[in-house]
Order: C-alpha cells, then sequence, then structure tokens
C-alpha cells in the first residue's frame, strides 16, 4: 500500500509555496505516495481509499499554523498518522490566505522548499 499525503488548499503565496514543494516532492516519492487536496477528499474519504492508500498513515501537510487540513480530516473521521506544517519549516513570514488573481509572489528560495519537503519525506517514512 501507498502513504496518502493529504496537501492544504491554501490559496495565494502559500498556495503558491506548497505548488512548489509538491512539484519538487513528486520527483523522488511520487512512486511511494499518492497526493490528494484536502479540498477533494475531506468530504469524501472514499477517494483515498480507492487510490490504496494506507488508512492508518495519512499523512497532512498544512499551510499555516491554523492547521485547516488537519481539522477538515479529523472532522470527517479521518485518522492522521503525521502532520507536516509549513510554518514550522521555514523562517520567512508569509501572509495569511488570498486570492491569487490580486496579487504577485515572490519566487519560494530553493532552501524553503527543501525543508518542507525534507519535512514531508520525514512524515512519510
Amino acid at each position: 500500500m501507498r502513504r496518502g499525503v493529504i496537501v492544504c488548499g491554501a490559496n495565494g503565496e502559500r498556495g503558491y509555496l506548497l505548488e512548489k514543494v509538491a512539484e519538487s516532492f513528486a520527483k523522488n516519492n511520487m512512486d511511494k505516495v499518492i497526493q490528494f487536496s484536502v479540498c477533494t477528499v475531506g468530504l469524501s474519504p472514499i477517494m483515498i481509499e480507492m487510490g490504496g492508500v494506507d488508512m492508518d498513515t495519512l499523512v497532512t501537510v498544512n499551510g499555516c499554523r491554523n492547521r485547516c487540513c488537519d481539522r477538515i480530516m479529523e472532522k470527517n473521521g479521518l485518522k492522521i498518522g503525521r502532520s507536516v506544517t509549513v510554518d514550522d519549516q521555514i523562517e520567512m513570514q508569509m501572509q495569511p490566505c488570498q486570492f491569487t488573481s490580486s496579487f504577485d509572489f515572490p519566487e519560494p528560495t530553493e532552501e524553503e522548499v527543501k525543508a518542507v519537503v525534507k519535512a514531508m519525506e520525514e512524515a512519510i517514512r
């Protein structure tokens, strides 16, 4: 069975960083995980099970310390094995979720992306 990685549906600057993190994470890890957005599967957990995921080892990736991903999963009765929060992995102060059509976001540094990817890789072990 593969590990289920459930990523926050953050938007704005946080969503842009998570997009870069997902791209980098996928390069070395997609053979052992299946990745979902919490906005897609939070209300329909059967989608995770259909993906052949070990439901006892779900990994969540939260865009901020509000931990919306964790809260959505728990509210719908899903057990979280490990949880990663972007704010705990990077030093940069990020804005709260925002509509992406209104802003130009700075490119995340390679170090910031690597820090979150490293935490995700540790969570799937």
